[in-house]
């Protein structure tokens, strides 16, 4: 065995030999590797595809030439203009004044509560006079706001109105021409029919006729300007309507009516609630015989009036 191995411990030097040279190239190998990573450029991208070259290129070098005019290679670049978006929502139309057949007379306005304004109108084609409030209807026009001088409607989704004091007819309405009359004496035909209509009676009754009831309600404009009529509320609850600047010489005072009065009741009736004083109005073509209840100075009065 000695001998044996003698004779070929050659090979076995050789083979270790080979074995420490691997291990000390590959330690060389690791060593060189790691000091080149330290110092080397980083690595380049890879490319990118050709479409996205081609793109990229369009857009940078293309656009400037697809900007200028084709037909004028002097002309400046055409610069689009930049669409305007309106803010917020188009501008509300403005009311118009209404063209349907009707004339303010008067008005009841109530600041405090809007449900007691009432307007008087009149129908100018039937010839007809009415007391309207808040969301009554006439002539298909809804009233929806009642102010001191002005009455505003909704008529088929669009607003108009009528002012008391109106100052000409409605826009694009023909007026036919009329000679001027010559002016007339200045006299008062409600007072000389007041005067001959209304006979007092006794302390508190009156008698009035017919016609005279007519004649103020077709001249509720006059009737008006005669007083101030305004709700009373006390402790937060109507108490009926108080009567201001009431004019010695109108139809309230020739039927025993002064300023201060409150009206309180018409015919057992009170005079707590819009619809109320709408059903008097209407009543007082056709009724016979009127019971005022009122208040005055403190004291309670009953006013009768006979209508023949």
């Amino acid at each position: 065995m000695e001998t044996l191995l003698r004779k070929y411990l050659w090979a076995i030097d050789l083979a270790v030999i080979a074995i420490c040279a691997v291990f000390s190239a590959r330690a060389t190998a690791t060593l060189i590797e790691t000091k080149m990573a330290a110092v080397a450029p980083p690595a380049k991208p890879a490319p990118r595809p050709m479409a996205a070259v081609s793109q990229t290129v369009y857009t940078k070098e293309y656009v400037p030439l697809l900007k200028r005019n084709m037909f004028c290679s002097t002309c400046p670049p055409i610069i689009p203009e930049p669409k305007t978006v309106p803010d917020g929502p188009p501008p509300p139309i403005e009311p118009q004044r209404t063209t349907l057949p009707l004339k303010l007379l008067a008005i009841m306005y109530s600041p405090k509560d809007p449900l007691w304004s009432m307007a008087i109108i009149r129908d100018t084609d039937e010839k007809s006079s009415g007391a309207f409030g808040l969301g009554s209807k006439i002539r298909g026009a809804r009233v929806i706001d009642i102010t001191d001088t002005r009455v505003d409607f909704e008529v088929n989704g669009r607003q108009e109105y009528l002012e008391l004091f109106d100052k000409g007819p409605a826009p694009n309405t023909p007026v036919a021409s009329a000679p001027v009359a010559p002016s007339a004496p200045s006299s008062d035909p409600l007072a000389a029919e007041l005067d001959k209509g209304v006979k007092k009676t006794g302390e508190h009754s009156y008698e009035v006729q017919r016609a005279t009831v007519d004649s103020l309600l077709g001249n509720m404009s006059a009737l008006s300007r005669a007083a101030r009529i305004v709700p009373e509320v006390r402790d937060g609850r109507a108490a009926g309507f108080r009567l201001f600047s009431v004019r010695p010489d109108g139809p309230f005072a020739k039927i025993g009516l002064q300023n201060g009065d409150v009206i309180s009741a018409i015919n057992g009736l009170e005079m707590t609630t819009p619809d109320n004083a709408l059903m008097v109005y209407t009543k007082l073509k056709s009724a016979s015989h009127l019971s005022v209840g009122l208040e005055r100075n403190g004291q309670k009065i009953t006013k009768e009036y006979n209508i023949r």
